[in-house]
Parts: structure tokens; sequence; C-alpha cells
């Protein structure tokens, strides 16, 4: 009971961070649009995109320590987790380096022979991309720190550096609007400082309230080298698809339409990035629980808590994305300057937050994979389908397809992955498909059903500020209506009954 009140607790403190993260983001993202232009948001969006995707390789990455790190938490007695932390920090180094080779000779091959941009404007590109690849060394060596205050459970901690980060980033669009010099080059240079700093932060925290687990020892002990590396491996394979997925639809919308359409696939990347970290709020909140009850042979608990944050999570998407996917042109316009506004960018947004939605069926299975450790399979299969999508769109482009082709791509290769996590979880722990059926996706399937007359009805009003202002609202409340009458269960009804109670009751006193 206490732990479900941890997962509740730290869940509401990674909604705040992610509410005020999001509103910073959306003032930053405005200013930077203009500042920048439509031409040189989409040339930093094509080649500095390592640095857009950071956070995404950063949230795979540390699965590696905080699993292992949660794992020796949830045995009987602690094991020894200054020598995960240590092998964690190793093999985090030796990858950084990894990833400035390729970086330097892959990147750089890439950017003077295929980047579709003016001459004038590829120093420009190098420029960026140097800056870009270094922030994200300083990123990926400060990975095993937030991995254990992960694993610790101090989500307030990384809310505060996160928030500040955020608000830096807020400032550096300021600043870039009343620069008169080669502001793309500027931006490139802030974000840089802006990730080093947090990164530093984030090695301080440890360093001050964990001395005792991130004081460094040289560690000899090869089976747990071999176990680390062998799963940071495979982890690392999901993180190149995810990132290989994002910068090869950047290149290949480059190759065929240039940067004015990168503009509008940065712009719905942006809306993309902001609705994905509400969506995985519950499953970040609940992983370390579902790795502790499974290394504690509490199996039956991790399989539940995975279940339902699989349903929680869609439910979630839906309270955020419905209001952005009935009033998707007006609140872009709105966001952004009608004038400012990418072509394109409109039907891109809309569709990868449907397709994120698929995504989101079953990611509370994922933490359960990774709890079992046996992830080899699971790793290969799925980055495989997801990375299908872009050989696929590629041949679509190349007999004529509009440029929102990529994205119906992303979303056929995310229904067939939802299928394979089905079938390698049964087949790892005998996993009950239909009690998950029950549980999660019938319900969310009788929830979108009731949603989807919503999209009929608000064509029937004039565009504006006056419907906008009905629909957000109303499509909230009709949201949470549906989830309460057809996707909930009594005993869940029950609960919530009892939480209102306990607090009105509060309030009174």
């Amino acid at each position: 009971m206490n732990d479900n009140k941890t997962i509740a607790k730290n869940t509401v403190v990674i909604y705040i961070r992610l509410i005020a993260v999001a509103l910073i983001g959306l003032f930053s993202t405005r200013f930077i649009v203009r500042a920048l232009g439509a031409d040189d948001y989409g040339l930093y969006n094509v080649v500095g995109s390592i640095v857009v995707m950071i956070n995404l390789v950063n949230t795979v990455m540390i699965t590696t320590t905080y699993r292992f790190i949660a794992f020796e938490m949830g045995k009987k007695e602690h094991g020894d987790i200054n020598k995960i932390f240590n092998i964690s920090l190793s093999i985090h180094l030796v990858l950084a380096i990894v990833v400035f080779i390729i970086g330097a000779t892959a990147g750089l091959y890439y950017i003077n022979n295929y980047l579709n941009v003016t001459d004038d404007k590829l120093p420009d590109a190098i420029f960026v991309f140097w800056m870009s690849l270094t922030a994200c060394l300083f990123s990926i060596a400060s990975i095993p720190y937030q991995g254990l205050l992960t694993a610790m459970e101090k989500f307030s901690t990384i809310a505060i550096l996160e928030i500040l980060k955020n608000v830096f980033i807020l400032f550096i669009s300021i600043i870039l609007l009343s620069f008169v010099g080669n502001r793309l080059r500027l931006y490139a240079i802030l974000m840089f400082v802006a990730i080093v700093i947090v990164s530093f932060f984030f090695v301080g925290v440890c360093e001050w309230r964990y001395r005792e687990y991130v004081k460094f020892r040289f560690q000899k002990d090869k089976s747990i080298y071999k176990e680390m590396f062998s799963f940071s491996s495979w982890i690392a394979i999901g993180a190149v698809a995810s990132v290989g997925q994002s910068q090869g639809s950047s290149m290949i919308l480059n190759y065929f339409f240039g940067t004015l359409l990168n503009a509008a696939y940065g712009v719905a990347q942006t809306i993309n990035n902001f609705v994905g970290h509400f969506a995985g709020s519950i499953a970040n909140a609940a992983t370390p629980q579902i790795t502790k009850s499974y290394s504690g042979n509490d199996k039956q608990r991790s399989i539940n808590l995975a279940s339902y944050i699989s349903k929680y999570t869609v439910f979630l998407m839906l309270v955020f994305s419905m209001p952005f996917l009935l009033e998707t042109e007006f609140l872009i316009n709105l966001w952004l300057g009608k004038d400012s506004v990418p072509e394109y960018a409109v039907i891109l947004s809309r569709l990868m937050i449907v397709n994120l939605l698929i995504q989101g069926l079953g990611s509370g299975l994922v933490s359960l994979i990774q709890a079992t450790g046996k992830i080899k399979w699971f790793q290969i299969i799925m980055s495989g389908t997801s990375l299908m999508a872009l050989p696929l769109a590629w041949v679509l482009y190349k007999s004529g397809f509009p440029p929102q082709t990529m994205v119906y791509c992303f979303m056929g290769m995310a229904i067939l992955n939802v299928v394979w996590r089905q079938l390698l979880l049964n087949k790892l722990i005998q996993f009950d498909v239909m009690r998950l059926l029950k549980i999660s996706y019938f319900k969310i399937i009788y929830v979108v059903l009731c949603l989807l007359p919503l999209f009929y009805a608000v064509n029937l009003f004039e565009d504006g500020w006056i419907r906008c202002v009905i629909v957000l609202p109303f499509s909230v409340i009709y949201t949470l209506c549906a989830m309460w009458l057809v996707g909930s269960e009594q005993w869940e009804r029950g609960k919530i009954k009892s939480v209102i109670i306990k607090v009105v009751n509060k309030y009174r006193k």
C-alpha cells in the first residue's frame, strides 16, 4: 500500500515538472522559431537534432543504471550499489567515446555529401553539429548519476533540475530575439552550455547526497561487467533505433522536401515530445517499483502494475491530447503566430499524436520486460520493426506520396510492435495476455469509441476563439467521464471516491 502511494506521489511530482516544462517550452519554441526563421530552425532540427533527441537517449540509457540498482535494492539484503554504479559509469564513458567516433566520421560525411542546404549555410551546419555532438558526450557521461537518482525515486530532485534547464532555454530564446549576429550559432552555443550545466548538476547532487554510492572504485568483477554491458548493448540498440528513426526521418524529409518541411516536422516533434513526456510519467514513476517487486520474487505485483499502468498511460495521454487533436490548427496558430506556422505542421502534429497513442498501448510492459533482464530479442525485434518505417517511407516518397506518409509508416510499425510485445512477454514469463486485454486494451477501446463523435461534432461550429474556449474544457470533461463510465473498474471508482472524500473532509476541518 505504501509503495502504491509512493508511485502516486512520484507521478504527481513528475506531472508538476512536465506541466512547468511544457509551459516554459511553449514560449521558448515560439521565440526560437521567430528568432531563427523557418530555414534556420529546420536546419538546426536536421543537423542538431542529436541535442533534441538527447532527452530520449537519456531516458533509454538511464534504464541500465536504475534497473540494476533497483534490482539490488529489491533483494532482501541490499547488494553492492557502489559496485553497480561504478560499472555503469565505466560503460557509459566508453559509450561516450564510441558516440564521438561515430559522430565525427559518419555525421560529417553526411553533412558534407548529402545535406540539402545552400553552400553559404554549410559552415553553420558543421558548427551546429560539433556543438551538438560535444554536448551529447557530457550528457551520456552524466547518465549513471541520473539513473541513481531514478532508482532512489528522487523524482523531486530531477524535477527541479529539469525545470531550471528549461528556464535557461527560455532565457536563451529571449536573447536570440535581440541578437543581431549569427543567431543559429549562438543558439547552438547556448544549448551546449545548458546541457553541460545540467549534467554537472546531476553529478554534484549525487556526490553530495550519495557519496558512498558514487565513490569511484575500480571494479574487477567481470561477470557483472558482462551482464551490464550486455544489457546496455541491447538497450543501446533501442536508443539507436529511436534516434535513428527520428534522425533518419528528418534526413529523408530533407532529401525529398528541403529545410522548410524540416521546420514543420520540428514543430510536430516538439509537440510530440511534450505529450510523450506526459505519457511516460506513470511508467517512469512505477518502473523502480516493478523492478524491485520482480527481484523480490513478488512477480504478481509486477504483472498487475504493468497491466494497469498500460491503461493509465493511454488515458492520461487522451486527457492531454484530445483538446489538441480537436483544435490543432487554432492552437498551433496561437502558439507560433499564424504567419510563422510552416506548411504541413498541423497535419504532421496531429498524426504524430495518434502515433504516440498507439505506442502507449502496453507501455507498462516495457518496464516488466526490462525487469526480467531478458531483453535481447525484445530490443532486436521492436527496434528492427520501428526502423522498417524509414525504407518503406523512402520507397513511397519515390512514388510521389505526400510528406505525411512518413508518420503513416510509423503508425503501421507501432501497431506491429504492440503485437510483438505481447508475444515476447508471454514467452518470457508466461504472461496472461487475456488478463491484459481485459484490464487495459478493451477499456481503452471502449473509451476511444466514445470519443470519436467529438471529431464530427466540433466541425458543426465555426473555427475561432468561441469554439476553442468551449471545446477545450468540454473535451477534457467528456474524456474523463468516458474513462469513469466505461474505462474503469468498480474497485477503481471506489478508490477514487474514497480519496475525494478524504480530501474534502480534510479541508472541511
